[in-house]
């Protein structure tokens, strides 16, 4: 999913602008204080959690299971609880944790545009798996 200039090799077949970039970016991070990087890391369990929360209850409304073994006890109160607990978890972060979650966010968004897709080698590949 990265452009393939991050993966450039080196004569020693080492990815260098990778390494590059993961030293630089452990360099800004080490700076920081321990609990702004554990916020940064509730911020991205929030941000993994939330959608897989809403994909349980538009399984549940919809009755369009991935499976047909998919069960949910006591209806909406278990997603609709965790919802609230994770929106809950948003207030308790600093400003600097939420400029850093929307500065990551738009870089991602910009990257997604400029990184080439490969649409036949994916289907490719996506079949294979189907056929093992």
């Amino acid at each position: 999913m990265l452009p393939k200039w991050i993966g450039k090799k080196n004569k020693h077949d080492a990815a260098w602008v990778a390494i590059l970039l993961s030293a630089i970016i452990t360099m800004i991070l080490i700076t920081q204080s321990y609990l702004f990087l554990v916020s940064c890391i509730v911020l991205a369990s929030f941000i993994q959690y939330v959608p897989s929360i809403l994909a349980v209850i538009k399984f549940k409304h919809t009755n369009e299971f991935p499976n047909n073994g998919f069960k949910l006890p006591f209806g909406y109160v278990i997603p609709a609880l965790a919802l609230i607990i994770s929106c809950y978890m948003v207030t308790n972060f600093t400003w600097k944790t939420i400029l850093v979650g929307i500065v990551v966010g738009v870089l991602a968004a910009v990257a997604y545009f400029f990184i080439e897709k490969d649409e036949e080698k994916h289907q490719k590949y996506l079949s294979k798996m189907r056929n093992k």
